[in-house]
């Protein structure tokens, strides 16, 4: 066995409590192969024994099943550790909703896909990260302040029907403006993910702002992310914005596993038939241009805007939007 083969078999060890391998965070500093031996150099920093126990345990099981010796040793490299850097471990799948431009209905479909998720029976998470535009509390009908739970001097999050959400709009008011450059933009949003008491989650649904800029980054750094859904209309300066959305969180490492043609069709309430406000564009056009496949077309319906404008989406259940939310929802699941 080589080294590449060995940082192979160590690329399988999850960090306990993440997604990500222990090579991913970098945790393994090097591999010397001595005849017999693995000599293996872990940059370790956890403070957490158990974890500590987990990882060498797991080390010796992998390497030594080929009949390798195998010695660990670590060193403390300044810097944060994994748990520092990367909050929300609690929640089994996270999940950023993102869009490359403004006014495609990321938000909307962001506490929508929280509903839908609920419905299923999953115990949901959702983070609104635009902070210049925190819509997510008005969306789910809880314009309320977030309690702080003195105890372990934390916030709590808002909860309605099994979703636990945090905002900041449920820390300033919401009509007041956010006239913050990019370095407090990161700071608001590590604190408050990092500052909330979230409970334990099936998934954890991050409604991020348009573009890739400092919200997205401060996410990608400061969070175990195991997926992205890019939201899109089907008209052309759309989806060249969406691929070049796609391409970025490619280049950070997060997989992206499908997008959402927002908008595509409006049915008309007295003939039945269907319009294309952007233009019908096949899926499979899309699906080509990004890269990734679609995981579902949804209308535009007068009746899910009238209910996220009035913080009640949960009235349109009902609705086309909403069976074909549950679709996208199931797909999620088994991906």
């Amino acid at each position: 066995m080589n080294k590449d083969e060995a940082m192979e078999i160590l690329s399988t060890i999850k960090y306990p409590g993440y997604s990500k391998s222990i090579t991913d965070f970098k945790v393994v500093k090097s591999v010397e192969i001595k005849e017999n031996t693995i000599e293996v150099l872990l940059n370790l920093g956890t403070a957490d024994d158990r974890k500590r126990k987990l990882i060498y345990d797991e080390i010796r099981e992998k390497l030594g099943k080929k009949g390798f010796e195998v010695k660990i040793s670590t060193v403390r490299e300044k810097g944060t550790t994994v748990e520092q850097k990367h909050y929300v471990s609690n929640a089994k799948k996270r999940i950023a909703i993102l869009s490359a431009k403004g006014g495609v209905g990321k938000s909307t479909f962001a506490v929508s896909l929280a509903i839908a998720l609920s419905k299923r029976g999953n115990k949901v998470g959702l983070f609104d990260a635009d902070v210049h535009g925190p819509d997510v509390p008005r969306m789910l009908g809880l314009q309320k302040p977030a309690r702080a739970n003195k105890e372990k001097n934390l916030i709590i999050p808002n909860e309605r029907e099994g979703i636990y959400s945090m905002s900041l709009g449920y820390v300033v008011d919401p009509e007041t403006p956010v006239i913050w450059k990019g370095a407090m933009v990161s700071k608001a949003i590590v604190e408050l993910l990092q500052f909330t008491d979230w409970p334990q989650m099936d998934y954890f649904i991050v409604d991020l702002p348009p573009g890739t800029g400092d919200a997205a980054l401060s996410i990608n750094q400061n969070m175990d992310l195991d997926a992205a859904v890019i939201v899109t209309t089907p008209n052309a300066l759309a989806i060249m914005d969406a691929a070049r959305a796609t391409a970025y969180y490619n280049q950070l490492g997060t997989k992206v596993i499908g997008f959402v043609e927002n908008s595509g069709y409006f049915v008309c309430d007295e003939c039945g038939k269907k319009s294309y406000p952007f233009g019908k564009t096949d899926p499979i056009v899309i699906e080509t241009q990004l890269k990734v496949p679609c995981l579902g077309v949804l209308p535009f319906e007068p009746k899910v805007e009238e209910a996220a404008d009035e913080g009640d989406l949960f009235s349109a259940l009902d609705t086309e939007f909403f069976r074909i939310m549950d679709s996208i929802a199931e797909k999620i699941e088994k991906s």
